[in-house]
């Protein structure tokens, strides 16, 4: 991964201070590009080498233009720019060396590229442009036109001087059978790790006053304890979104504050698989409860809430847009490295009927390739390995882009999808939550999915990344490692992708004749109004294939007179319902053919059990993790240790059991917790 090299470039410390003023100050919008020409994408030329077009594509000669000298404060540059190739999906940069080899010194996606070198020595350069057929065999034209950035005199300015010179080349020169440049088509280009900032450096970086942590969480109201008597319905949207976990994990091993609103119990709950029952027949769920004591509250019982997604038996095609951030804020290995490396992982697992598109944004959107078939990999891996990260940040050019393209190669009945990758700085355009919710509410009625994976740290937006998965329908997770990638796309790839259904909404009625109160534990931006629940026009959660969503309630149980109303509110309750709790409700749509379903589960009091299940140990250790980090107003009694307890109770753990005890057990040691 490099980072491209612009005009005037400065040091990588004033660089990323740059940016990050940048993001705070006001800059005027860039027009998003919502009209990109749809009929001149980058694709696939051909089917094999035999075509007339890869033949043709074959024989072209690019045409490199004259090569320029600049300087500035810190490096020299030779600065080569072409002439573009129709057809090129990217480029090639070679340079003589001694000997006369050539050497492929860069792959890169624009017509100019800047090459750090000594001003003072000549050098010779050609290009190649690069394209793949729809069969991921990769073509090239000839080499270009030589050109040579001849040395400077000596009586030329410094690069002190902030010199900019243009040197004569040899711009004419016809390419030769028998140059002495070597046809090294098969070189790799990668970079060297990105320089360690040094005392130099930091000499030389602008006096900015940058905030040394950025990072942005939406604000939200615990739910407090609700009277069963008057408020007997609790109603909220399904949440399987695992980012906050995630962050919380990277946060905790970085040694970072936590930021209270960071914390959502319900992505921390969801981030786990709890093997629930799997749906019988043709129901798309199943609905599992349990219910036992509390262990932070030993007024309340504790009932845990399961429901179970189906998984699909054939999967169906996908039209993916990797929608990837490139901007500025991006440059580091754990953001648009990691976010190339984590594409790369899902499209190994795609075939050939599915589509692949990969659009890029910064100050401006780049539609890289479009229409591929996913079991392109060799043509996935070239282009992610060679983006940049630079510039502003213009999200909404980079979103009507992606939408416009998902929306060309749409499947009828698959898996339309748009894929962001990003840290959410958006800087240019719209910025604003409100208006970001607009945009993607319009646009998921073309029937795309905006699903959102979120990357870095010290500058995510992860309010805004929330915003945008919860409304294009999509799911919001955290990548902090290779590992979490693999999780994300590889084991729980279907629940990832493949949605069951849609707006699914949990609604439980407490019977208040034998539950005092009851509070639901997160989803505090989830809550829908009770009348939400039976309108289907109202937006909820989406569930993949195979995945879960889970809740837990403290219930305070009661015994007394009741009020007329629901099931629960007769004068004189019926026998049959005398020993019930509560019933939970389950309401979502079919994707697939529009219609609208409900399940439903009663628990009754003889349903209590002293000894919890594993799984329940699980959720009680998450919840009473969370409790405690988020500081909440509820959490009673607990504790570190207490979460700790209930984390390695878990009987066989998975590897992310296990994690999940020792990120505990660090956080404790960290902040000196007793025991």
């Amino acid at each position: 991964m490099t980072i491209k090299k612009t005009r005037r470039s400065i040091s990588r410390i004033a660089a990323a201070a740059a940016a990050a003023v940048m993001a705070l100050t006001a800059i005027p919008a860039i027009p998003a590009s919502a009209a990109i020409d749809l009929k001149n994408l980058p694709v696939p030329i051909a089917e094999n080498k035999s075509s007339s077009a890869a033949k043709n594509f074959s024989k072209t000669v690019p045409k490199l233009y004259s090569v320029k000298h600049e300087s500035d404060y810190w490096d020299n540059y030779a600065v080569l720019s072409w002439k573009p190739v129709s057809g090129a999906l990217y480029y090639k940069v070679y340079r003589k060396e001694e000997g006369g080899v050539s050497k492929c010194i860069a792959n890169v996606l624009d017509t100019e590229y800047y090459d750090e070198c000594d001003i003072y020595t000549n050098r010779e350069y050609k290009i190649k442009a690069v394209t793949f057929t729809y069969s991921d065999e990769k073509i090239l034209t000839k080499f270009s036109n030589v050109v040579e950035a001849k040395a400077v005199k000596k009586s030329k300015p410094s690069y002190y001087d902030y010199g900019y010179d243009e040197v004569s080349a040899d711009a004419g020169a016809s390419y030769d059978e028998e140059d002495s440049f070597d046809d090294d088509d098969d070189y790799d280009y990668e970079s060297a790790p990105a320089p360690v900032a040094t005392a130099a450096d930091a000499a030389y970086a602008p006096s900015l006053d940058v905030p040394a942590n950025t990072e942005e969480y939406s604000k939200s109201e615990e739910s407090g304890y609700k009277k069963a008597s008057l408020s007997p319905l609790s109603t909220f949207s399904a949440d399987v979104d695992t980012a906050s976990y995630a962050n919380l994990r990277r946060l905790i091993n970085d040694g970072s504050r936590i930021p209270t609103d960071a914390v959502r119990i319900e992505e921390m709950l969801n981030y786990f698989d709890y093997d629930y029952q799997k749906p019988a027949g043709n129901s798309r769920f199943s609905v599992s409860t349990e219910l036992s004591d509390c262990p932070w509250n030993d007024k309340a019982q504790l009932l845990a809430v399961g429901i179970q997604g189906m998984d699909l038996d054939k999967t169906p095609d996908s039209n993916l847009v990797f929608l990837i951030d490139t901007s500025g804020s991006m440059y580091s290995s754990d953001k648009l490295e990691l976010a190339c490396k984590s594409i790369r992982m899902l499209s190994k697992t795609l075939t050939e009927n599915d589509r692949v598109s990969i659009v890029t944004y910064s100050g401006e959107e780049r539609v890289v390739i479009a229409g591929a078939k996913g079991n392109q990999v060799n043509t996935v891996n070239a282009l992610t390995t060679i983006l940049e990260a630079d510039g502003v940040t213009n999200g909404e050019s980079g979103i009507q882009a992606a939408y416009a393209i998902a929306e060309k190669y749409f499947i009828e009945g698959g898996n339309n999808r748009i894929i962001l990758c990003t840290d959410g700085d958006l800087n240019v355009g719209i910025t604003d939550e409100n208006e970001l919710k607009k945009l993607v509410e319009e646009k998921r009625r073309s029937g795309v999915y905006l699903s959102v994976m979120g990357f870095g740290t010290g500058n995510i937006k992860d309010n805004k990344m929330e915003t945008l998965a919860d409304n294009g329908n999509g799911s919001y997770h955290y990548i902090d490692s290779v590992n979490e990638a693999k999780k994300i796309f590889n084991e729980e790839r279907n629940s990832t992708l493949y949605t069951i259904a849609k707006d699914v909404k949990i609604q439980v009625e407490f019977n208040p004749k034998n539950v005092e109160g009851y509070r639901l534990i997160g989803y505090d931006n989830r809550r829908l109004a009770n009348e939400d629940f039976t309108n289907d026009a109202k937006d909820a959660g989406e569930v993949g294939a195979g995945g879960s969503v889970t809740a837990l309630y403290e219930i305070i149980p009661a015994v007394g007179k009741t009020a007329s109303g629901l099931k629960y509110q007769q004068t004189t309750p019926q026998a049959a319902v005398s020993d019930e709790l509560l019933t939970v409700k389950v309401r979502y749509k079919n994707p697939d053919n529009g219609k609208t379903y409900q399940t439903a589960k009663t628990v009754v009091k003889s349903d209590y059990a002293k000894e919890m299940s594993s799984r329940l140990k699980l959720a009680c250790a998450v919840t009473e993790f969370g409790l405690v980090l988020k500081n909440s107003d509820y959490k009673g009694t607990a504790s570190i240790s207490g979460a700790l307890k209930l984390a390695k109770s878990v009987e066989k753990p998975d590897v992310y059991e296990k994690e999940l005890a020792e990120l505990i057990e660090k956080y404790s040691k960290d902040h000196k917790v007793s025991k």
